[in-house]
């Protein structure tokens, strides 16, 4: 069963591969096992900025690698395949460059996007309240006009990268305006304070953070884009990184079939190895069926957007589908393992387990990408 529908794909994926062994097996259990309060893994950050993997897809002439996205979520799900939390990190770079490289004037690109593609300030996508998580465009952070300036007052949750955050696209209402509008905010400055949130499940090398926005000040220069025109710039955003997250889901289901098959067959039990048992082979061979679904789909919808064409549903569905056949796929190889698999000691699978589950959640959960296939298919 081949991976790749362009040949540029595998040389994406040997590359991965030395980069993991070199820089990110060696440090994989260390970030995953820290003791709170988590450090943000700066150092590994900065490499996986200067090898070019943050600004893979992004502009040559902004400091990226002028890569495709199909060459981008190749670059994901590999690096996934080999440790998600750091893979995320990788992606959350591209996630938050995302929107300045779309919507920002040519003055605000030049002076944030080299930086951000080659991992020498970190970006953080800055959208999720307190009570403005699935229902995004129900922001109750506000900006007020003063003189040059916007002052800007609010609290912010969930914020991958925002306890280290060095620029914010941050969303947020103006006074006076109807509708939620998007800044580049530079935090170090005060006002904005900034923490890293406890005890996550998983993903744990990518830290997340809740944000307390006191009489922030931002030039009102660093407006991005047309005021009132933020929910449209972050939901454009959110449709090009759910594809992103279907490859993470992709990534994490092979690797727990990859592991299952190894460990079936040198697994032996009853007298022979539990590949041979099918009960085992089953699972297995289910595992695999929707592994290439999801792949199929993932790969459907970022043809679409390398096209130019509309992917707002495919991009759903892939994140809808691959995400929930991660779930399936780590289950099912918890199972096969069974104490092995549950203790962390013996393999990976423990915690393939508690990565993959976020990823029904973060960019939109699953029960909001059926409310956006629906809306697709019916008619809105």
């Amino acid at each position: 069963m081949s991976k790749n529908i362009d040949p540029r794909q595998q040389t994406i994926r040997d590359m991965v591969k030395e980069f993991a062994e070199k820089e990110m097996y060696p440090v994989s259990k260390e970030l995953d096992q820290m003791p709170e309060p988590r450090k943000f893994p700066k150092e590994l950050y900065r490499k996986i900025g200067e090898v070019g993997f943050i600004g893979f897809n992004m502009p040559k002439e902004l400091g990226g690698s002028g890569k495709s996205h199909l060459e981008y979520i190749t670059l994901v799900e590999e690096l996934c395949y080999h440790d998600a939390a750091i893979g995320l990190l990788c992606a959350v770079g591209e996630l938050a460059t995302f929107p300045i490289i779309h919507f920002a004037n040519d003055e605000l690109k030049k002076k944030y996007v080299p930086d951000c593609a080659t991992g020498k300030r970190i970006p953080a996508f800055v959208l999720t309240e307190p009570n403005a998580g699935s229902d995004a465009a129900n922001q109750s952070t506000v900006a007020v006009e003063d003189g040059d300036h916007y002052i800007i007052n609010g609290e912010k949750i969930f914020i991958m990268h925002g306890d280290v955050a060095e620029i914010g696209v941050l969303f947020c209402k103006v006074e006076g305006k109807p509708k939620m509008s998007a800044f580049i905010v530079e935090t170090d400055q005060p006002g904005w304070q900034a923490r890293t949130l406890k005890n996550k499940m998983g993903m744990r090398a990518a830290t997340t953070g809740g944000i307390i926005l006191k009489d922030v000040r931002v030039p009102k220069e660093n407006l991005l884009g047309e005021f009132g025109k933020g929910f449209r710039y972050a939901m454009t955003t959110l449709d090009s990184a759910r594809i992103g997250v279907a490859a993470q889901g992709v990534g994490i289901a092979q690797r727990a079939l990859d592991e299952s098959v190894a460990y079936s067959k040198k697994r032996i039990a009853f007298g022979q190895p539990i590949a041979k048992l099918q009960a085992i082979q089953w699972m297995i061979a289910n595992m695999a069926t929707r592994l290439e679904a999801a792949r199929c789909l993932t790969y459907q919808a970022v043809l679409l957007q390398d096209k130019g064409e509309r992917f707002s549903k495919e991009a759903s569905m892939a994140k809808l589908f691959a995400t929930e056949t991660a779930n399936f796929c780590v289950d099912r190889a918890m199972q096969i393992h069974g104490g092995y698999g549950f203790i962390g000691e013996f393999s990976p699978i423990e915690k393939l387990y508690r990565d993959q589950r976020v990823l029904e959640i973060y960019e939109g959960t699953s029960e909001v990408q059926r409310l956006v296939i629906a809306g697709n298919v019916i008619g809105r």
